[in-house]
């Protein structure tokens, strides 16, 4: 059988240390093998990096189970280079949310794949582009900046993975590889050791092929107290009624791919056949205009953030990347300032459709993968996700759908600051009840048996 992780369960390990570690060193020497054709990682480990008193604990989480980490995240020992050729750095420590996932006893496959400071939503950097997993003759863009991350997962060479969100970069790569992507609500896992592209957005969030798995990596991520609230505000939603569903009209949504707005639709109508309420509203602010008003601000904090590369004409950044740090040096405070201003606002208005008991549901990409052919630079990648960091919110975003050649289609579950236990239990009761996630699967190991350097799973 060809090498495909996929659920979580299936690659929990339960045997005893000496067969434990055999098969840690089996798959990490798979995903060594696979990686050439796939392109996930842009370093892979060594050896295995684990806690083994937490690998014995039956009662882990993650007993077993290999993660990759966005190439933003220090995991001790492996290079950060945040996708450019400019940074070679390696960490002397874990970031807080590595040590938190290896005391769940979470096996660190190596570093994925981000774009050139997690800039671009498109899945390039000058390090390289991973496989999108949906077509084995590499036609798409895996999207980004957790490309590497998405790809990884789809791929079957991990189950799970770490990305990072400041705007999009979970939840549009996820769509686009066909798996499910969750961006939690700011400060609830720690950025600490992740290198910060715009700290008004950053978020550290998991990428599975389920809500129950992301769910499940995401309680690994949190720091004690935040886990006991999130593990009992889920078993509240379980026993609760299901929320209020949100959609909204297509002046609403503006300039949608028609195959997607159809999905998105045909999800509106089962949401309502599974019992959900829905309603269909209008918003205030346009999807474009709060879109701008995060780019400003994110504009601004992101050249802050690496001006000694982005001023230095020696270091060699792509001119794309370059250009759009220098571009943020440009804003002045006022307008910086201007445009907090104009975030609050936005924030206020959505969260007043927001309320408990709520949630907004919209695409999460306005069309499925780009065939690589079809670059558009001037394209807004983020048109329906960077709101969600904008206003501060959670979402996550599911497969639900296929385009008629194939290519998987996206929607999110939005909710306010603090409700990401309402996201995840309502994605998780979706997916109980369809069948995307699973299809998109099937997709995704029967492209795979495609490739080269196939070997057996151990």
């Amino acid at each position: 059988m060809t090498f495909f992780l996929d659920a979580l369960d299936n690659c929990r390990s339960h045997e005893p240390a000496a067969e434990r570690d055999a098969k840690a060193v089996d798959r990490m020497q798979a995903i060594r093998t696979r990686n050439t054709s796939i392109r996930a990682f842009v370093h892979v480990a060594d050896s295995p990096v684990l806690d083994h008193a937490a690998q014995a604990n039956p009662a882990s989480l993650l007993a077993g189970v290999p993660i990759a980490v966005k190439d933003l995240i220090d995991v001790a020992g492996m290079p950060t280079r945040l996708g450019s050729r400019a940074v070679a750095r390696v960490a002397t420590g874990h970031a807080p949310v590595i040590a938190s996932l290896l005391k769940e006893g979470a096996v660190i496959a190596g570093k994925s794949h981000t774009t050139e400071f997690a800039m671009s939503g498109w899945g390039v950097s000058p390090l390289g582009r991973p496989l999108n997993p949906i077509d084995a003759g590499d036609e798409y863009f895996p999207g980004g900046s957790s490309n590497g991350s998405a790809s990884a997962v789809a791929s079957g060479l991990v189950p799970a993975a770490l990305g990072t969100d400041t705007g999009g970069s979970v939840r549009i790569p996820s769509s686009w590889c066909g798996i499910t992507g969750l961006k939690g609500s700011p400060g609830w896992v720690s950025t600490q050791g992740v290198a910060a592209l715009s700290q008004s957005f950053d978020v550290v969030g998991p990428m599975a092929r389920s809500a129950d798995d992301a769910g499940r990596v995401y309680r690994a991520m949190l720091p004690a107290a935040r886990r006991k609230a999130f593990e009992e505000e889920l078993e509240r939603a379980a026993r609760g009624q299901l929320p209020t569903l949100v959609f909204l009209d297509d002046a609403s949504l503006g300039s949608l791919d028609p195959e997607v707005l159809a999905a998105y639709r045909a999800s509106q109508a089962h949401c309502e056949r599974l019992g959900f309420p829905t309603e269909t509203k209008s918003i205030t602010f346009g999807f474009a205009e709060m879109a701008g008003i995060w780019a400003g601000i994110s504009s601004v904090e992101g050249y802050l953030n690496n001006r000694i590369w982005a001023d230095d004409p020696l270091a060699p950044l792509e001119d794309g990347a370059r250009n759009n740090l220098l571009q943020g040096g440009r804003i002045g405070l006022e307008e910086y300032f201007s445009l907090l201003n104009r975030a609050r606002g936005c924030r206020e208005h959505m969260e007043g459709l927001l309320i408990p008991g709520r949630l907004l549901l919209v695409p999460t990409t306005s069309t499925a993968a780009t065939r690589l052919a079809e670059f558009d630079g001037q394209r807004t990648l983020g048109i329906y996700t960077r709101f969600v960091n904008l206003i501060q919110g959670c979402s996550i975003a599911v497969p639900n759908g296929f385009t008629a050649d194939g290519r998987p289609t996206s929607m999110q579950f939005v909710g306010s600051h603090g409700r990401d236990a309402a996201i995840v239990h309502a994605a998780t009761y979706w997916q109980a009840h369809t069948d995307w996630h699973g299809k998109a699967t099937q997709l995704h190991a029967e492209q795979m048996k495609n490739l080269p350097n196939q070997p057996s799973r151990p």
